[in-house]
């Protein structure tokens, strides 16, 4: 009976498990992984999608056989109400919308600007939601580094702590050496808190961000300058002018209402000893151009072709600016690992000749503890250059335009 319980025991336990398990979000493969599971979860992608549709039903308008919708009016006219001798007309009219001249084609056209534009904007985006998870993504590796760091350092500071304790038990330092090193190693494990705390809230930001847990993190691959004009906030500005322009156009052309074409029938009668008669007719109707109207409509065109080209050129100024300020990141980036190396090197090789010289006895605990600690942030400055130039070069390649 006892083997029976301790057997529903461990099957619980492991379905426990396996839940916590399935609960967990999934890793991210790669950084690629990551962007589009973050695009998944991005808030606009609804509103590009519903966008890029309605660009879509404009074209499709474009390429209809009438501009609008055609229109049935019944009429009937009687005598009833007066003399009433049984005169009586009922009357049928259909009228289709046609299209001005040069309007359909106008229309296709700026469908076709406006899809485009639309295409390239999603693709801006992607771009902008790639540099928040390149950012989160690195945020997580320059903690991880960090936290990993603090760790070592405490494993030192445990190991001097245990050391004083021995040789104070067996009177060869004094009981305040042992005390100065347990203080060292508390305060490193507090510390190390602070940073295990911090790795976790740049993890669930990162979840949070995509959905998923943060992959490794590796430096990406050196990519040569793509052309400029690829780059999809400057293919985005550009194709805002063109869908500017290509609907100034239609305004142009649009002067006035629909010219329509009825084509009617009416059956009549004068009394009621007379047979219905049956007429045929068309008609045209034919709007006028009001520039009281028109004006207004070309004014905000032209406007919007004016902020369109006013936005490509800032477009043009923060991609040029974004790229010669990735750069010179970059490069100080480089610069700053070179340096942190070297004084990590002299600090490691200060420290073990201080250690030498402590066990020797010829210097105080108290320069040790302080010859440690500087190598320490000698190391800690070098693994968050490392960090740093992978990130540099992230931005250099989110800076030209390109994808994980």
């Amino acid at each position: 009976m006892r083997d029976l319980g301790w057997k529903l025991l461990k099957q619980a336990a492991a379905t426990s498990v396996a839940v916590c398990l399935l609960a967990l979000p999934a890793g991210a493969q790669t950084l690629r992984d990551a962007v589009e599971g973050a695009w998944k979860l991005n808030p606009e992608v609804r509103s590009l999608e519903a966008q890029r549709a309605m660009a879509t039903a404009r074209r499709g308008a474009g390429e209809a056989l009438v501009p609008a919708a055609p229109a049935v009016t019944l009429r009937h006219t009687s005598d009833y109400l007066n003399r009433n001798i049984g005169r009586r007309e009922y009357e049928a009219e259909l009228g289709v919308p046609l299209w001005l001249p040069g309007q359909g084609t106008a229309t296709v056209r700026a469908g076709d600007a406006l899809l485009a534009r639309t295409d390239a904007e999603i693709a801006a985006r992607q771009l902008a939601v790639a540099g928040e998870v390149r950012r989160a993504q690195w945020q997580v590796a320059l903690a991880e580094r960090r936290a990993e760091l603090a760790r070592q350092r405490l494993t030192v500071a445990r190991q001097l702590e245990a050391d004083t304790r021995r040789t104070a038990r067996a009177g060869e330092i004094s009981e305040a050496d042992h005390q100065l090193a347990r203080a060292e190693a508390l305060s490193i494990a507090a510390d190390l808190r602070d940073e295990e705390l911090a790795l976790e809230e740049a993890r669930q930001a990162f979840r949070t961000l995509t959905g998923m847990a943060p992959p490794k993190a590796a430096p990406e691959p050196e990519i040569g300058e793509p052309p400029l004009e690829q780059h999809p906030s400057l293919l985005a500005a550009r194709l805002g002018v063109r869908s500017a322009q290509a609907q100034r156009q239609l305004v142009d052309l649009t002067t006035r209402d629909s010219p329509e074409v009825g084509l009617m029938a009416r059956r009549e009668r004068d009394s009621r000893e007379e047979r219905y008669d049956t007429v045929f007719g068309v008609s045209v109707r034919i709007p006028f151009a009001v520039e009281a109207v028109n004006a207004p409509k070309r004014a905000e065109a032209l406007s919007e072709v004016v902020r369109s080209e006013a936005e490509q050129a800032n477009a043009t100024r923060t991609v040029e600016s974004d790229i010669r300020q990735a750069r010179l990141a970059h490069q100080a980036a480089s610069e700053r690992l070179s340096i942190a190396r070297d004084r990590a090197a002299a600090l490691r090789a200060r420290l073990s000749n201080i250690e030498r010289a402590r066990r020797a006895g010829e210097i105080s605990l108290v320069e040790y503890v302080r010859a440690q600690e500087a190598a320490f942030e000698a190391d800690l400055a070098r693994a968050t250059a490392e960090v740093q130039l992978g990130a540099a070069r992230a931005r250099m390649n989110q800076s030209l335009g390109v994808l994980p």
